[in-house]
């Protein structure tokens, strides 16, 4: 193995810990855990001890593969929000419902149900 392989699983082996560490806290807040998940997927960092995403999640995490990306989808619909209106989607599933209003829409639809005093 040459040099620069070994730097790079290396920085993958770091960076695949450090995103671990976010996800097993718990849900601190589910917005770090899905974005923790995206990244561990999008670039693959589960590929040393498991030969799928869906693998990594059920080995890993004991989740299917459908609940990380209700996590995956509910974090990226609050990265999205403008920061105002962000920190209102406080639970996955309230994510997870306004990803179903139109992205430009989902601001407005959060801050109407905070007008009428509904969780």
């Amino acid at each position: 193995m040459k040099n620069h392989e070994m730097v790079t699983l290396l920085r993958d082996d770091q960076r695949l810990a450090e995103l671990e560490k976010t996800i097993a806290r718990g849900q601190k807040t589910f917005v770090e855990v899905g974005l923790a998940l995206a990244e561990i997927r999008d670039l693959r960092l589960y590929k040393r001890e498991y030969s799928s995403f869906a693998e990594y999640c059920q080995k890993k995490w004991g989740w299917n593969k459908s609940y990380a990306y209700y996590m995956i989808e509910g974090a990226e619909v609050v990265k999205a929000l403008p920061e105002k209106v962000s920190t209102l989607v406080d639970t996955e599933t309230a994510a997870r419902e306004l990803a179903k209003v139109e992205p430009e829409q989902r601001a407005g639809v959060v801050q109407e149900i905070v007008d009428a005093g509904k969780p």
